[in-house]
């Protein structure tokens, strides 16, 4: 029954229901389009694909278009609207992606259908097609590029001036005439600079550009007309023969066609689309800058121009061949060369570094050293490195260092060096020679200790003949080659009575020694394991070029005694490995300190690059090259550790006063020995054993093809020692190297420890071969040689006269020079 009452309950609720907003569910769906079906050749095509009410979507892929550069426009935009109309509410939202299609040539193009993934479900786009044509010049812009001379050399540096003539764009509707500075923000992105992109970023970097001025100039069309002129200069050094080369020069300009209100004339079509090329730049309202009519006027239309670089008669000849120098390593101009050699006062053998400065007024930086490994006049004399030398330049200075050895005593000077140019004015090669250097070179170690030693062997001769019951040898320093010293040894056992006298004395000795050198001591102790064999260890192992630039930072840090160097994240290698390149400058070793420079970044590049195995095994021999290089260097900074007779000490000073800095020397040496000697006696089967995680790994032909080498380096220094110190001396160094991979792959034998404390003190490394004897003598006690070369050492660390019972000479320093190339 329908009581009033519920008719005007039922009323109330049919309001209701009518007043309730319906939300209004929005099909999805994927729309496209083109901003136009004509375009200029340079000019993007902007398609936008719009997403809408899409709850999961697939941003989809354009693929290449023949002809065609295609790059996105930047990331998506997003918008969203709510609407209610007649109580009905509805949702919608929209994703838009924008991509910019620039055709590269005239033609009609095809943009294929695209296929994005909308829910679960593949939609199609249409396909689209525009045609691009060429946009005529004509008279609108003009560009040349200017030389300074007529004719000049290969490699010689030319004045160059890029002028570029744009034609005002003038409005004559609106009564308005663009400036310069408007008419150059008009310059395209397709814009290609060559030779002159160094001095645009200069002028970048200073927030400046080039300034414009009116001119008139030949219209090509019989008349003359206004236009800006931009004028923007560079320095080139031509690297063939003919003619100026302006292929690489791409001026493009878009050159406006129409002024409007309108701030954006895509605006209405892709709303606030957030591309960031130079296109949408250039239709703001600001791009104007503080022009007269602010935001009223924009550019609403433009068309691409392009300037085809037209350049003078300037001609480019090579330099002749005719009566050019054997020493001519390519610079033109017109030079001077300086040299400066430090310490002047050496021993046969002993490394000068020799600086060079080239002063003149061609490319610096193209300028080579002079090839002094070519230089009969120098190498006759002094052992030169046969590699090129890294200089850096100072004003208009190159700077050079390398090291050079005298060959033999008796050297009073070092020869002029000559250096060959080419002057471009004079049209003729021209060499001038720095003033020869006078230094004095004195008889080397090596051709020392061998007289002593002879004259050791001398008395013993005579003792021998006057008592035969006694009959000893002097010291003897010939080399085993036998293959059987590759056979490990297991030390001699005997009773343990003796070992507290072994033990206790040294402790006490070490004790006293500590008290009174405190400071010395700590900064004299040398490494026991070299850390060249580490390091070449390290590099073996290395699996990755990282793990070799490691190794060589490492090896750099100790050598030099650094503090810092980490291995724990890429920032600390970083810096680990500038310190290191930092040492070796402030050292003094410039070209060493470019070359590991230059070695680091190629070893980034190639662990950049994915190195292959063969790159791998070249980035580890470039690095053992370097290390061998860094190794001769760092010992040619030290004061020589054999020393010279008595007779021979230039301070004059007497046994009882010999320098402070002797007695740091002579007390780490006998540290050395004393703590080996402790190290054997306290564990007889400490000296055989070898850390197998930095053990060098060597099969059975590698150790007997290293060993043959090594005794093969010792017998050629040897027989050079007389007539050639310099490169005995390295003979020495070499024959040391390959004794001490041996020892260092594990092999523990006394007369491979003896050949190794041989060379060792031939090299003048006095610590490290009294170090080795001592380990050959606790595998062999029994050995009298050895025992009398181990007695002729230690004499030389004390400084005893030679005698009847001993063989020595007082020592005396021979002065070290921590040199730098300064200033020349």
């Amino acid at each position: 029954m329908n009581t009033p009452l519920s008719k005007t309950l039922y009323l109330a609720i049919a309001v209701m229901l009518f007043c309730v907003p319906v939300k209004a569910a929005s099909a999805q769906s994927v729309q496209a389009q083109i901003s136009t079906r004509e375009a200029y050749i340079g000019m993007p095509v902007v398609l936008q694909v719009a997403i809408r009410n899409a709850s999961d979507y697939e941003q989809p892929v354009i693929p290449e278009i023949d002809g065609c550069e295609v790059r996105s426009a930047g990331s998506p935009s997003r918008s969203s609207r709510i609407s209610i109309i007649n109580g009905r509410r509805s949702e919608s939202s929209s994703v838009t992606m924008r991509y910019l299609i620039t055709p590269q040539r005239a033609g009609t193009f095809e943009i294929p259908a695209l296929t994005v993934k909308v829910d679960g479900r593949d939609q199609k786009t249409p396909v689209f097609k525009f045609v691009a044509t060429k946009s005529e010049t004509g008279d609108l812009m003009f560009v040349e590029i200017e030389g300074s001379k007529d004719q000049v050399f290969v490699g010689q540096p030319l004045e160059l001036t890029l002028k570029i003539w744009v034609k005002p764009f003038v409005d004559r509707q609106n009564k308005i005439k663009l400036s310069e500075a408007n008419m150059w923000q008009m310059l395209s992105d397709q814009t290609s600079w060559g030779s002159f992109i160094d001095r645009l970023k200069e002028l970048a970097e200073n927030n400046q550009r080039p300034a414009g001025r009116e001119v008139l100039r030949d219209n090509g069309q019989g008349g003359e007309s206004a236009y800006y002129l931009y004028e923007i200069e560079a320095t080139v050094y031509p690297k063939r023969a003919g003619k100026i080369d302006a292929d690489d020069v791409r001026i493009v300009f878009n050159y406006p066609t129409k002024l409007g209100k309108s701030r954006n004339p895509m605006a209405g079509l892709f709303g606030s689309s957030g591309i960031s090329s130079r296109m949408e730049r250039m239709m703001s309202d600001d791009i104007f800058g503080g022009s007269p009519f602010g935001n009223r006027l924009s550019i609403t239309a433009s068309r691409p121009i392009e300037g085809e670089a037209s350049v003078d008669s300037t001609a480019v000849v090579d330099v002749p061949t005719a009566g050019r120098p054997a020493d001519y390593r390519g610079a033109l101009g017109k030079y001077k060369i300086i040299t400066q050699a430090t310490p002047t006062a050496i021993s046969a053998g002993d490394p000068v570094t020799l600086n060079i400065g080239i002063v003149g007024t061609g490319p610096m930086e193209l300028v080579q050293a002079p090839p002094l490994s070519e230089l009969p006049s120098l190498t006759d004399d002094f052992k030169v490195a046969d590699q090129s030398m890294a200089g850096f330049v100072q004003d208009d200075t190159k700077l050079f260092q390398t090291t050079i050895r005298p060959r033999r005593e008796g050297i009073t000077e070092i020869p002029p060096i000559p250096f060959s140019f080419f002057n471009p004015t004079t049209e003729k090669f021209e060499t001038v020679m720095s003033e020869p250097i006078s230094i004095s070179v004195d008889k080397s170690e090596s051709l020392a200790l061998d007289a002593i030693v002879g004259n050791a062997r001398r008395d013993r001769t005579e003792e021998s003949s006057a008592t035969p019951a006694k009959e000893t040898t002097g010291p003897d320093f010939s080399n085993s080659d036998s293959a059987s010293l590759l056979a490990s040894q297991t030390p001699v056992s005997a009773n343990n009575w003796w070992l507290p006298f072994v033990v206790v004395p040294p402790f006490v000795w070490l004790g006293t020694l500590l008290a009174c050198n405190r400071g010395a001591i700590g900064r004299s102790i040398p490494s026991f394991k070299s850390a060249r064999i580490e390091c070449e260890s390290k590099i073996s192992k290395a699996k990755t070029a990282d793990q070799v630039e490691d190794a060589l930072v490492q090896y750099i840090y100790k050598r030099m005694k650094l503090k810092g160097h980490s291995r724990e994240g890429a920032n600390r290698n970083v810096d680990a490995a500038v310190t290191a390149i930092g040492g070796l400058r402030t050292s003094g070793l410039y070209q060493l300190a470019s070359e590991v420079e230059s070695f680091l970044q190629q070893s980034k590049h190639s662990a950049f690059s994915g190195a292959s195995q063969t790159s791998l095994d070249e980035t580890q021999t470039s690095a053992r090259e370097l290390v061998e290089r860094l190794e001769e260097a760092f010992g040619s900074m030290k004061k020589s550790q054999v020393r010279r007779s008595q007779n021979g000490n230039p301070s004059g000073s007497t046994p009882n006063q010999k320098p402070n800095r002797n007695i740091t020397q002579k007390t780490s040496i006998l540290l050395v020995a004393s703590l080996l000697a402790i190290g054997g006696a306290s564990t007889a089967s400490a000296a055989t054993e070898v850390d197998n995680k930095n053990r060098l790994v060597l099969s059975d032909s590698q150790r007997e093809t290293i060993f043959t080498e090594a005794n093969e380096s010792y017998a050629k220094a040897e027989a050079l020692a007389k007539t050639d110190s310099a490169e005995s001396n390295d003979l020495f160094a070499q024959a040391t190297g390959k004794y001490q991979q041996l020892v260092e792959s594990g092999v523990s034998n006394s007369r491979l420890y003896i050949n190794l404390g041989n060379a060792y003190l031939k090299s003048n490394q006095l610590g490290h071969a009294i170090a080795n004897y001592e380990r050959a003598k606790q595998l062999d006690p029994a050995n009298e040689q050895l025992a009398v070369n181990l007695e002729f050492a230690n004499s030389r660390v004390k400084g005893q006269q030679v005698s009847e019972t001993n063989f020595s000479s007082s020592s005396s320093e021979v002065p070290t020079s921590k040199t730098s190339l300064g200033s020349i």
